[in-house]
């Protein structure tokens, strides 16, 4: 309801010469909506920081392949690495396991700065080769847990090995996998009500300080607490409430557990600014891990999602030419040398930019592709009104260029990414 209309509607309400009108509120956006609408707001705002190019968008949808278009057409390969925990007999374990996940997936770049010192103390003890076999024959940890020689291995297994590597989000999805084939009542929903930090370091097998600890571990209490005080426990419960809609489901978890609220406010005017990002991000994984079926079932409505604003794929949008960072922010994120100075600050016009602008650009792929299989109908094949009908996703798209983040991930010429301390993403 536009502001002329709200004005009518509240006029109806008191005028003497007309009858009564039906007390009825103006609709309200559900959450995925507010993504695309306020995003839509900050990218096309004068003297935003970050430029999208149209033309690099229909270059690069022009030159997909027919492989990687039908790639894009549905939930497929979500799990390609075989990380994450998966019991087609349990649903509700594996739903509940993909909540947990995504209530923790988030800010994993402070970890790499310790892998510096760990290098350092290497190196200094590397000419000393018998004591560092000895120590890693046994185990080389002191009564506090902490390493006293960290050295690399022949075979970089184990947790020496470890220590040699930056968090990544596939450590997480494997530690909570490889805690629960352990004990299938790891993440139970009472049990998280009472996890702290270094319980979950623990469960995640990592040697040292997570970044952000102490908030992932608030974040699964929250979890449990949320499923205990709304569901009686149960994860599939919560998705069930959603009735199969999509976009339902993204405003359940967001009212329910506080830090899936993803909002920011634009310091330029004082908007709000919503991106959801792990909220959607747990909808699409249910989708993919589901495969479109049972507990992931949400038919068309999946389209309501947006892409998941993260640090990866800003990157690379860049690579392709569809993003352009004003030159201050593109020296910030491009010259980064882990000084306080270098960070993209939570909350800035340079991040809400960013984010803004990586939503929207992906809505112009989505847009752009549905327009070149409506011109070459053959890249989808499928009959319109089955039962399997695809359609392109903005998680698809999210997923495609995700992946080809990782795969640039070694790359240095590749370009890095922005680097903002958030629990967000």
């Amino acid at each position: 309801m536009g502001g002329t209309a709200a004005l009518n509607w509240l006029h109806s309400l008191h005028a003497p010469d007309r009858p009564p009108e039906p007390l009825t509120w103006p609709s309200m956006l559900h959450s995925c909506a507010l993504v695309r609408e306020s995003t839509a707001r900050v990218a096309n705002r004068q003297g935003c920081k970050v430029t999208i190019d149209d033309a690099a968008i229909n270059r690069v949808v022009s030159r997909m392949s027919n492989d990687v278009v039908a790639s894009l057409l549905g939930p497929r390969q979500f799990d390609v690495e075989n990380v994450h925990f998966n019991d087609p007999e349990d649903p509700e374990l594996t739903a509940r396991y993909i909540l947990c996940v995504d209530a923790i997936n988030f800010c994993f770049w402070p970890d790499h700065e310790a892998i510096r010192d760990a290098t350092a103390q290497r190196d200094k003890w590397a000419k000393y080769p018998v004591t560092a076999q000895y120590l890693v024959k046994n185990d080389g940890f002191d009564n506090d847990g902490d390493f006293k020689v960290p050295v690399r291995t022949e075979t970089e297994e184990g947790p020496n090995a470890l220590l040699f590597q930056g968090l990544e989000y596939e450590h997480i999805a494997l530690g909570l996998k490889k805690a629960l084939e352990a004990d299938r009542g790891a993440l139970d929903a009472k049990r998280l009500t009472g996890i702290d930090g270094p319980a979950l370091r623990k469960m995640l097998g990592w040697p040292r300080p997570l970044p952000l600890e102490d908030e992932r571990a608030r974040l699964l209490r929250e979890v449990g607490q949320g499923l205990l005080n709304h569901f009686g426990g149960s994860c599939a419960r919560l998705i069930n409430a959603a009735n199969g809609r999509a976009h339902i489901l993204v405003d359940l978890v967001v009212r329910i557990f506080g830090g899936f609220r993803d909002v920011t406010v634009d310091p330029r005017d004082g908007s709000q600014v919503f991106l959801y990002k792990r909220a959607q991000i747990f909808v699409g994984d249910l989708w993919g891990r589901f495969n479109g079926r049972g507990l992931g079932h949400f038919d068309d409505t999946v389209k309501e999602l947006t892409m998941f604003a993260d640090y990866r794929v800003p990157v690379v949008l860049r690579n392709m030419g569809i993003l352009i960072y004003e030159p201050n922010l593109a020296r910030k994120v491009d010259q980064h040398n882990f000084s306080t100075a270098d960070i993209v600050q939570a909350g800035s016009a340079e991040e809400v930019d960013i984010r803004a602008c990586t939503v929207q650009a992906v809505e112009r792929m989505r847009a752009a592709l549905e327009a070149r299989i409506e011109h070459e109908p053959e890249l989808n094949p499928t009959v319109p009104g089955e039962a399997d009908d695809k359609f392109v996703t903005s998680v698809a798209l999210d997923w495609f260029l995700w992946k080809e983040g990782e795969r640039q991930r070694d790359d240095t010429s590749a370009g890095k990414h922005h680097r903002t301390l958030t629990v967000f993403y």
